[in-house]
């Protein structure tokens, strides 16, 4: 979080290209929180079945695990 132009998105990428350079393996996935809800972003246990129902967050963190 910051003002427009404080170097937050070079930050991100210079540490992945440096990761890169170093031979370690990086993915890098863009997510936009503010064009779901909260429930949608981290997820929702369904409360009739008790059940979880990811969240585009624990989504992409299941699948980057496995990578």
């Amino acid at each position: 979080m910051g003002p427009p132009g404080a170097g937050k998105s070079s930050s991100w990428k210079i540490l992945a290209k440096a990761k890169t350079l170093n031979g370690e393996k990086t993915t890098v996935v863009d997510l936009n929180p503010k064009v779901v809800s909260t429930n949608e972003l981290y997820g929702i246990v369904h409360l009739q079945t008790r059940e979880w129902i990811d969240g585009l967050m624990s989504k992409t963190l299941r699948t980057l695990s496995q990578i």
